[in-house]
């Protein structure tokens, strides 16, 4: 498995996982990753001088030249929300820090201590709205699970309930209409031939897009994409809502497998004439991290399966929603050739990861650090070591100039 042979956290990596000076999220809606960072420049070997210096840099100014916003309030006066609260408020971004210290109580007074009990009680009901704020609220949670951060636990779960984005699961169905694929890329490239045949980009993403003013979702106007990304959700297509036989009769190990591929071959296709990778296709593999690692704690096959249904369908529309569209199915085809599933690459990692080391945007040393343990876990495929070459840009969304093609 992906964590197994870890050294624990380094003290600078372990203090500053349980670092409570900022809030999750800054400048309205974007998600503080700071200590995704640290738990990726950990695990590629950073010094802790280099841990240090980058937790230092990032709350001074992120990449995307705005700053981290400090908690509202101070911890020892947040007042716990209620069990009853932490349904009701569910998705409606509010009361983050009150969610963190009933969860907090929770942790003390009911499961003894014992994070895993914690995450095995209050996940399950949470990751259906894995889509929340892009991803970000499975990826806290998986990657704190990950580090084995009580603190930072706490906070993953409670970022995943403030914006937690549903989907209809009982829209989400199973069926044998496409049998023949035994692969989760060749539904992605049959979906991709269909994208182009019906127009999808004009009959379903424009026209649901089109369809929901500012009362829909009004917390995430601000968020743009976000934004966008909820209506698509709130009226998924069937291309998205018909999950091929496969998540069904794979194996799990082989299944997770396949899917860790196909969002790195995914990713491979994103990558343009410069040699950078989609920003937002990065999270898939990210937010596939933090699923593993959470599912593995929660450990039920049923519900394991049910997620990756939930996960599958989020990608389509993920992928469907964002500027760049559905990748072609060339595209996908001609990457599936030129990284086989039995090519292998030894590359230099201390290389790759040194250049991780030295990064600035967050996103890039996540990648090195998963594509390394991938790699190492399913036959040094030669995908995960171009995927780890491949970095991507920060967007444009601050003062910065840079490029953001979602």
């Amino acid at each position: 498995g992906g964590t197994c042979g870890h050294l624990p956290p380094t003290m600078a990596a372990n203090r500053l996982l349980s670092d409570r000076k900022y809030d999750i999220e800054f400048n309205g809606y974007l998600s503080n990753h700071a200590k995704h960072a640290i738990i990726a420049l950990d695990r590629i070997r950073a010094s802790e001088e280099r841990i240090q210096e980058w937790w230092d840099e990032y709350t001074k100014s992120t990449p995307y030249g705005l700053r981290l916003h400090p908690v509202d309030q101070v911890w020892d006066d947040v007042v716990p929300c209620s069990a009853a609260e932490w349904t009701e408020i569910r998705g409606k971004k509010e009361k983050w820090q009150e969610m963190c210290i009933f969860l907090q109580n929770e942790l003390r007074d009911r499961f003894g201590g014992d994070e895993d009990e914690l995450v095995r009680a209050y996940a399950p009901a949470l990751l259906p709205g894995m889509a929340g704020a892009l991803t970000h609220g499975i990826i806290h949670l998986g990657w704190a699970v990950d580090a084995k951060s009580e603190w930072m636990t706490v906070e993953g779960l409670s970022y995943l309930n403030y914006c937690f984005l549903g989907l209809d699961t009982n829209k989400i169905r199973v069926n044998d209409e496409f049998c023949s694929e035994k692969t989760p890329l060749e539904s992605l490239i049959r979906i991709a031939r269909m994208w182009e045949e019906q127009g999808l980009a004009n009959t379903w993403i424009a026209s649901v897009k089109s369809k929901y003013g500012e009362d829909f979702h009004s917390e995430l106007v601000p968020a743009g994409f976000q934004w966008e990304l909820a209506k698509v959700l709130r009226e998924p297509h069937e291309v998205a809502t018909t999950v091929p036989n496969w998540i069904v009769d794979t194996p799990l190990s082989v299944l997770w497998e396949w899917l860790y591929r196909t969002v790195v071959l995914l990713y491979l296709a994103s990558i343009d004439a410069e040699g950078n990778g989609n920003f937002l296709v990065l999270h898939a593999i990210t937010s596939l991290w933090g699923l593993d690692h959470v599912l593995r704690v929660i450990d039920d096959d049923a519900l394991t399966r049910k997620s990756l249904q939930q996960f599958y369908c989020m990608l389509v529309c993920l992928l469907s929603a964002s500027t760049a569209g559905f990748p072609s199915a060339d595209t996908l085809s001609v990457k599936a050739d030129e990284y086989a599933f039995s090519s292998r690459e030894h590359p230099e990692w201390k290389v790759i990861e040194e250049r991780g080391i030295s990064e600035e945007e967050e996103h890039n040393i996540k990648l090195v650090y998963v594509c390394h343990e991938l790699w190492k876990r399913y036959g040094e495929w030669s995908g995960f070591c171009e995927a780890a070459r491949s970095f991507t840009l920060t967007p444009n969304i601050g003062p910065r100039a840079a490029v953001f093609k979602a």
